[in-house]
């Protein structure tokens, strides 16, 4: 029997990951839970333990073997303090890379040479947000701050990063051709090796409360999936504002940054024709509402430069909508290198008419082969054994 410790975050995404490698590996994983209580989307189960300050303190210097006990340690995303347990226990690590944790890292600049968020939406956020900074408190603890600056002025150095780098045995980023990317722009360990795995099975997880059929009577259009400054909402609700589209545009906006909501709100209201249209999602509301309104959305535009939102995008494209990704964006390339069905949102902006007309059946069934073929329940669980086989050294 293995010993598999997950470090991760109170996301959604950890309980499609909870099933897997539970699936896989059945009793043979803990997943140590940084976020602080009470979670939002994880229940409580034994199988989850919570990392808060005191017990990192523990695992790193007075507890050590108990994180040196396991024969794997799969980091769900990497932000800067899950360097350091690479850094001061040696073991057989995994990063299993979300986005964030790649696209920029605090010692150097972005990923893509392309800035990620869009000179409109960039200008607007840069306004509201400086406005709004006047508001903060600001701590009076000097000391503290101080101390706090210079820990993380190390952990956040590239000095540091590459020093966890050396004991990373796979790094598994979302698409196959980010691997290179990071790689080339803030490197990776010598021997680390690339490995696809993602989280969701179409089956079990990605469409399971999906209503597929009906495409041609689903005339809304699905904007974006959060309230975060790189889905570049502004550029695209002017695209939408021109395009003559009488359609429905449906925004979530009840997951990520709540000022940025404000801003985007703010900028739906002072546009009559855009308020008439919109239809804002900016409070949590039950699942299977939720489903109802998104099972609606026949189309799809996703306006991020970046790689973001790919379970939003593989269940709307498995439900049989229309995608429309920037040019730019590695997800585009991804698709269209196997021959999907996927449009660009520059080529709606010069051609509105591309959201007249659905896809249709062979098109959505040519698109559903594709996705099976990567987050078919075989797939999925074939690769999380490469990953646990690959990763660790046979004990001496």
């Amino acid at each position: 029997m293995l010993k598999i410790a997950h470090i991760a975050p109170d996301e959604k995404f950890i309980e499609s990951a909870v099933d897997i490698f539970e699936t896989v590996y059945p009793g043979q994983n803990i997943f140590y839970i940084t976020s602080s209580k009470p979670w939002t989307f994880l229940e409580e189960k034994p199988i989850y333990r919570q990392l808060n300050k005191k017990k990192w303190l523990k695992l790193l210097f007075t507890q050590r073997d108990e994180l040196k006990d396991y024969d794997l340690v799969i980091l769900h995303g990497l932000p800067s303090a899950f360097l350091i347990p690479m850094v001061l226990l040696k073991q057989n690590y995994v990063w299993l890379g979300w986005g964030f944790d790649y696209y920029s890292r605090p010692f150097d600049s972005d990923l893509l040479t392309v800035p990620l968020v869009l000179p409109k939406t960039m200008e607007y956020t840069k306004a509201f947000f400086d406005a709004d900074s006047s508001n903060e408190n600001r701590s009076s603890d000097v000391l503290t701050a101080i101390a706090k600056s210079l820990v993380k002025m190390v952990v956040c150095s590239k000095f540091f990063y590459q020093l966890a780098m050396r004991n990373l045995k796979v790094f598994s980023p979302v698409l196959p051709l980010e691997y290179d990317l990071v790689k080339k722009k803030y490197g990776l360990g010598k021997y680390t090796q690339y490995l696809p795995w993602n989280y969701g099975i179409l089956e079990r997880h990605i469409i399971k409360n999906m209503q597929l059929g009906e495409i041609d009577s689903a005339n809304a259009i699905l904007l974006g999936n959060s309230a975060t400054a790189t889905n570049n909402h502004l550029e695209a609700l002017d695209i939408l504002e021109n395009s003559g589209s009488s359609r429905t545009i449906i925004l979530p906006l009840s997951y990520g940054d709540k000022n940025y909501a404000k801003l985007i709100n703010g900028y739906i209201n002072s546009n009559p024709k855009l308020l008439n249209k919109c239809q804002v999602l900016d409070a949590f509301m039950p699942l299977a509402e939720y489903n109802a309104i998104i099972n609606g959305c026949g189309f799809v535009i996703m306006n991020h430069v970046r790689q973001q939102a790919l379970g939003n995008i593989v269940a709307m494209m498995y439900r049989g909508s229309k995608v429309f990704f920037r040019e730019e964006s590695v997800l585009y390339k991804y698709f269209k290198s196997m021959n999907a069905f996927v449009y660009s949102v520059q080529e709606l902006k010069i051609n509105p008419r591309l959201l007249d007309v659905h896809l249709n059946i062979n098109e959505i069934e040519h698109n559903r082969l594709i996705l099976k073929s990567i987050w078919s329940e075989d797939v999925i669980f074939q690769r999380t054994k490469d990953l646990v086989n690959s990763s660790i050294k046979p004990k001496r």
